[in-house]
């Protein structure tokens, strides 16, 4: 009898035991892998002048400036309009086991803007990260928002530029390391370049900082509670424009001679400080933030450096960077009817030294940006109907020595838009 009984005992439990294992692989399975989300999106506007813009004018700047012809009409105050569907988006979830005592997770995010106006409709790389959360830490690494972005506090608006040139836009690839404390938490983040790069002799180009082999450092500090965020941050970076002076010509009383590059090791070092605020309950947000920036091109914002002096016997360049005061506030109410009301704005303060007038930079000859865009929402379901109106004005002038921006004067523009979501 207990021949009979081992064997009927050892099948059952090693049944038990297959259908445990199979009970946990599914659960595995349920909660491992990718899950995919994302939008179409089709936007409709009118511009009533000609627009400092990119991806085909969907992404917003400011007014050009005045473009007098010989009868003296201003050529750039012509209207024009587009359509476009290319920020549409797809966005793959990752769910996986644990790893060195962490959760994980992590994100794969593409659209089809494209890195530049030639390649729009192609599809590309918006964000791409990993992250590992113990219970009071966190590292990220990939390509992700820029920390100065701050994705806790950023404009509730419909246009593409999320508050551009007021606000900070941009992506890096970074490794980001966070500390939690009760309702605190501390950043400290470091970064490189790629789609968003620093303006310079090479055009807008990743290895300016790549060359200095100091990445982009940031380090932010942050509460968090029911209904309040607050934050204050500092960023600090080196260019290396040049790796060699362009070749010149030496000229004297007797001979002009084709001379040859000469190195440098000149490089630009830049300070930012960042504060912002967000209240929000049930259906009100009001959010706001200020920066202090120097050559701050890569965000999208006005700004960049300039040539402080040369040296005419080798050709060596110095620099001096821009700066700029931005600000903005933004306040949203509603749920399934939601208003908003954006306001920005930013200043030219110069650049630190006298400069020879060459620069770098994005609005060198732009005292100030102001922007007003009250905007109303129609959600129902899976599908949002927003329309929006911008009013965004330049004051266009002449910079001095120093990169002060005189007798200036505005020019405006105002964008009517039309933007339809479908989500999934």
């Amino acid at each position: 009898m207990n021949k009979l009984i081992l064997p009927f005992i050892f099948v059952a439990f090693s049944a038990i035991t297959f259908c445990v294992e199979a009970n946990n692989e599914k659960e595995k399975e349920k909660n491992w892998g990718i899950s995919f989300s994302g939008f179409v999106k089709s936007d409709y506007w009118y511009d009533s002048r000609q627009v400092v813009a990119s991806r085909e004018d969907l992404f917003l700047f400011y007014p050009a400036g005045k473009d007098i012809d010989k009868q003296g009409n201003d050529i750039n105050a012509s209207p024009g309009f587009n359509y476009s569907a290319i920020t549409s988006r797809l966005t793959g979830e990752i769910k996986t086991p644990s790893a060195f005592g962490a959760e994980t997770s992590g994100i794969i995010e593409a659209d089809f803007s494209g890195v530049t106006n030639e390649s729009i409709n192609t599809f590309r790389l918006r964000h791409a990260y990993g992250k590992m959360r113990w219970d009071n830490s966190e590292i990220l690494f990939g390509q992700f928002w820029h920390p100065m972005f701050v994705v806790e506090v950023f404009p509730n608006v419909i246009s593409l530029n999320t508050g551009a040139p007021f606000q900070p836009f941009i992506r890096n690839p970074q490794i980001s390391y966070t500390h939690f404390y009760e309702n605190f938490n501390i950043n400290l983040t470091l970064l490189s370049q790629r789609d968003n790069s620093s303006d310079g002799p090479l055009g807008f180009d990743n290895s300016y900082m790549r060359n200095t082999l100091v990445p982009n450092v940031h380090i932010q500090l942050q509460y968090k509670g029911d209904n309040h965020v607050l934050g204050a941050a500092g960023d600090y970076k080196v260019l290396r424009p040049r790796l060699a002076t362009d070749s010149f010509e030496k000229t004297n009383s007797y001979t002009r001679d084709e001379e040859k590059p000469v190195k440098t090791n000149e490089t630009i070092d830049s300070y930012s400080v960042m504060g912002y605020w967000k209240y929000s309950d049930k259906n009100f947000t009001w959010q706001c933030k200020g920066i202090f920036g120097q050559n701050l091109t890569e965000h999208l914002l006005l700004g960049g450096y300039a040539i402080k002096k040369d040296d005419h016997e080798t050709g060596i360049e110095k620099y001096t960077p821009t700066n700029h005061f931005f600000a903005w506030g933004n306040v949203i109410y509603g749920t399934n009817i939601r208003v908003g009301l954006f306001g920005g704005f930013a200043k030219n303060l110069g650049t630190s030294h006298n400069n020879t007038g060459e620069y770098f930079a994005r609005g060198k000859n732009i005292d100030y940006l102001y922007r007003m865009a009250p905007s109303i929402s129609f959600i129902s379901g899976p599908v949002q109907i927003s329309t929006e109106l911008e009013y965004t004005a330049a004051a266009y002038g002449d910079a001095d020595s120093k990169g002060r921006v005189k007798n200036s004067s505005e020019v405006t523009n105002v964008r009517g838009l039309l933007t339809i979501f479908y989500f999934f």
